[in-house]
């Protein structure tokens, strides 16, 4: 008896710390409950203006001049703009599609006129083309400028893109100074078609083309120099310089040339000079002519 008296306190001790132990495994063993579910907000979509729903059936049946029409029906003028821009990029490319069909039809002629009309609206096209867009369609295209007189152009709009290869390239430049110079000589403008001539010589050196085009201008150029001396000998001597320089536009080289128009040119001031002393020496001071 005395012994448990003795051992109670810390036997009792023992105890409470068991019991607290206890408690607070039992407290972390029990189960919380979950958190509770936040209520989802749903995002409510507002139905499409009428106008947009009509420019999207427009562009489905590829009437695109109604949908830009359509455009007329929105006030907000950022909103018109980037509807415009994507009815205009549609357009496009539903032309070059329907070029490409016409190019596989044999109407190479009305698909280059097609895809005029898309570098027209979709400038942006012959610096960036789309993948729709074939090499031989854009090289189509441009013999059709070629043909137009826009040599000029179609050099220009050539060197834009890379769709067309290098020997591609230098084909279409080649075309484009030979129809060129043939449209100088028609205008009776040497001088530059020499200058285009030998741009195409550069790309194609013994073209047979190029060299026919080459006798054509020698040809006019000997006939200008002999007209120049036949004037000469006739003392037309403003009619002898006017065929020597033209002869020259296309025989720049020809040192002969510009000799006979400075001799020419010599003799008309010695004449020039007569008959201003004639005239000085005249009594009534009028000139006088023999």
């Amino acid at each position: 008896m005395d012994d448990l008296k003795a051992c109670s306190p810390f036997f009792f001790a023992r105890l409470s710390l068991l019991a607290c132990l206890g408690l607070f495994l039992s407290g972390c063993m029990e189960t919380t409950a979950p958190p509770p579910t936040p209520h989802r907000l749903e995002k409510k979509v507002s139905p499409a203006p009428d106008w947009v729903i009509k420019i999207r059936q427009d562009e489905k049946e590829g009437n695109f001049p109604q949908a830009l029409a359509e455009l007329e029906n929105t006030r907000n003028v950022r909103e018109r703009n980037l509807w415009e821009t994507r009815i205009l990029k549609k357009w496009s490319l539903f032309d070059i599609d329907r070029a490409k069909f016409l190019e596989r039809s044999g109407h190479a002629d009305d698909a280059s006129f097609l895809l005029e009309e898309v570098f027209k609206r979709s400038p942006e096209f012959l610096t960036n083309p789309p993948s729709s867009l074939t090499p031989s369609l854009f090289k189509k295209f441009l013999g059709r400028e070629i043909g137009e007189n826009q040599e000029l152009l179609a050099i220009r709009q050539l060197t834009m893109n890379d769709l067309l290869d290098k020997e591609e390239k230098k084909g279409v430049l080649f075309d484009a100074y030979i129809h060129l110079t043939k449209r100088r000589i028609s205008e009776e403008k040497f001088h530059y078609a020499m200058l285009d001539l030998k741009k195409a010589f550069i790309l194609k050196p013994v073209d047979p083309e190029a060299l026919s085009l080459q006798t054509l201008l020698d040809l006019q150029a000997k006939k200008w120099t002999e007209k120049g001396y036949q004037a000469f000998a006739d003392q037309n001597l403003h009619k002898a310089i006017y065929y020597w320089k033209r002869a020259q536009e296309i025989r720049p080289e020809d040192k002969s040339l510009p000799e006979n128009i400075h001799k020419a040119q010599n003799l008309l001031e010695k004449l020039r000079k007569i008959e201003q002393e004639q005239v000085e020496s005249s009594p009534d001071g009028q000139n006088i002519r023999k």
